[in-house]
């Protein structure tokens, strides 16, 4: 019997936030419980203490438990970092016939054997042994001669090719996450990770964004996860190792004050443009353990910010401009994570891509129940792994995570879902 529960479980580098949402018919998702955590032990994407991340990841999944009045069922999570790679690999299989010289009809059989081919040619790659597929997301089709075909399935052919982008992680980070949740009292399935970028994109961007082309950022406390859609798929995938906690920690030594009063100062006063604030407004700066405190200007505050934010996105044009062009990304630039509440990075992020800028909040549409909440950018990865989880056809969680399990995931991650992309 397919379990109706699901949790949302992000595990961020700021805070550890969880749901527990039923699914209710229709699509829908009720909101039962949420639970929010300031985060310990891991950094950009990576576990750097188990027991500390693991106390943090109970308290989150304890308190959306004890608003939910129900346990944390059927568990899933994000996961990115620098350790995330993707490669495009070729799937090709012969259509069976019943009549000899008459090309076959193509079912959702052979899709998802033509995608499990891909991803193999991708698995067997050196340097990849290490890894596991998270998601193989096609990207088009070639019937016989016929190419760029979005959908296949039901046309008729001799043979089907697939150009599939594969995402993989590595092995280490998967079990230490997952062995993280274990200490914490609960258990994951193996097939229940998902990169932060797909989860993000699932809540924020519409039909339209993917279809004209856009770039999701989500800004978080580690990373920024950023990810280019054109033409209704995922095209390209990068994770930038500095985000949130680089400014608050620039801030507390520039002002010379601890780091929770920098995190403050910069949630409270925190502005990317200088320009913009007035430049005679003070502010008191805690000094460190004990000594005696400051006042400093609001500029001086937002020099400091708006230096690291231009840095920071200056790195992600970067690394993102030789995979997309303008033209490509009708829809411009779709801005969330927790450091999209920042005054004016949206200003920020306008002129280092040059191109229209949309701070999003996740996509609620879909959910009934305690919702109000969710209406923030920061809770963009919770909502979209929520409606990850809901696409898939998911039975409940066993108890643990079994390494040798991870040889035998899914055919094809989604791919009914994947497929109304093209269609």
């Amino acid at each position: 019997m397919k379990n109706n529960i699901i949790t949302a479980l992000d595990i961020g580098s700021s805070f550890v936030r969880a749901i527990i949402a039923k699914e209710v018919g229709g699509g829908r998702l009720e909101i039962m419980g949420i639970g929010e955590t300031t985060s310990e032990g891991i950094e950009r994407g990576i576990v750097k203490d188990i027991q500390a991340l693991s106390v943090t990841v109970a308290k989150a999944l304890n308190d959306a438990e004890k608003a939910a009045n129900t346990t944390a069922q059927n568990i899933h999570t994000n996961i990115t970092g620098e350790h995330i790679k993707t490669h495009i690999g070729d799937g090709r299989i012969s259509i069976p016939t019943e009549t000899p010289n008459e090309p076959g009809e193509i079912t959702l059989d052979h899709v998802e054997q033509v995608i499990n081919d891909a991803k193999n040619s991708v698995k067997i790659q050196k340097g990849f042994e290490r890894y596991r597929i998270l998601h193989g997301i096609p990207h088009n089709f070639v019937i016989d001669n016929q190419d760029d075909i979005h959908n296949p399935i039901n046309m008729s052919g001799f043979h089907l090719i697939a150009k599939v982008y594969a995402i993989l992680s590595e092995l280490t980070p998967l079990r230490n996450l997952s062995k993280c949740i274990e200490l914490a009292g609960y258990s994951i399935e193996p097939e229940n990770f998902i990169l932060n970028h797909i989860a993000v994109s699932e809540a924020v961007l519409n039909e339209d964004e993917r279809r004209l082309g856009a770039i999701v950022l989500d800004i978080g406390g580690g990373t920024c996860d950023l990810a280019i859609y054109s033409r209704g798929s995922l095209e390209k995938t990068v994770v930038i190792p500095m985000a949130g906690k680089n400014i608050t920690e620039d801030l507390a030594i520039g002002l010379k004050t601890t780091i929770d009063n920098a995190e403050y100062i910069k949630l409270e006063y925190g502005n990317a443009l200088s320009s913009s604030v007035d430049q005679s407004l003070e502010i008191d700066v805690e000094g460190i353990s004990g000594r005696a405190g400051s006042r400093k200007t609001q500029f001086l505050v937002s020099n400091v910010i708006q230096h690291r934010v231009q840095e920071m996105l200056s790195t992600c044009y970067s690394k993102a401009k030789d995979f997309y062009t303008p033209e490509l990304v009708t829809a411009g630039i779709v801005l969330c994570g927790g450091t999209a509440n920042l005054n004016n990075i949206g200003a920020i992020l306008s002129e280092a891509f040059n191109l229209h800028v949309k701070i999003a909040t996740p996509d609620l549409s879909r959910l009934n129940g305690m919702i109000s909440r969710l209406e923030d950018p920061a809770y963009a990865t919770a909502i979209g792994i929520l409606y990850h989880a809901a696409g898939q056809d998911t039975e409940p969680s066993g108890k643990s995570f079994n390494l040798s399990n991870l040889k035998t995931s899914k055919i094809a991650d989604m791919f009914k879902k994947i497929l109304k992309d093209f269609t």
